[in-house]
């Protein structure tokens, strides 16, 4: 009963035929696609750093640009600030206040006669 089972193809490998031995293993052709994976893994690798690269020098550009219009729009804010101090100091007085009144209003229908006009 032993001779019988030695004699049982292996399961999981592939069927024997009388001119293959499997003590032999081409260890030349396994080390040639090994290379070849190796080489193909290598270009992968080259392509992903000049990609992540691409990405970092895009990334830095970006901080630049937002440190920039930080900078700016601090200026911005604290002019603003200080139109909206000075105007609080013309509406405290009731004279200066209708001639705002006055001057925002001519702006608006000058607006609006700049729709009607564009109709």
């Amino acid at each position: 009963m032993s001779l019988e089972l030695d004699r049982r193809p292996p399961l999981f490998a592939p069927p024997l035929s009388s001119s293959q031995d499997h003590s032999r293993v081409d260890l030349e052709g396994l080390e040639a696609e090994n290379d070849r994976s190796i080489a193909a893994l290598s270009e992968r690798v080259g392509a992903l750093r000049s990609i992540t690269s691409g990405i970092h020098g895009e990334v830095e550009s970006q901080q630049r640009l937002l440190d920039k219009m930080a900078l700016s729009m601090g200026g911005v804010r604290l002019s603003l600030r200080a139109t909206a101090d000075k105007m609080a100091k013309v509406m405290t007085k009731p004279h200066n206040r209708r001639v705002i009144y006055l001057a925002g209003g001519a702006v608006v229908l000058l607006f609006l006669f700049y729709l009607w006009l564009k109709r």
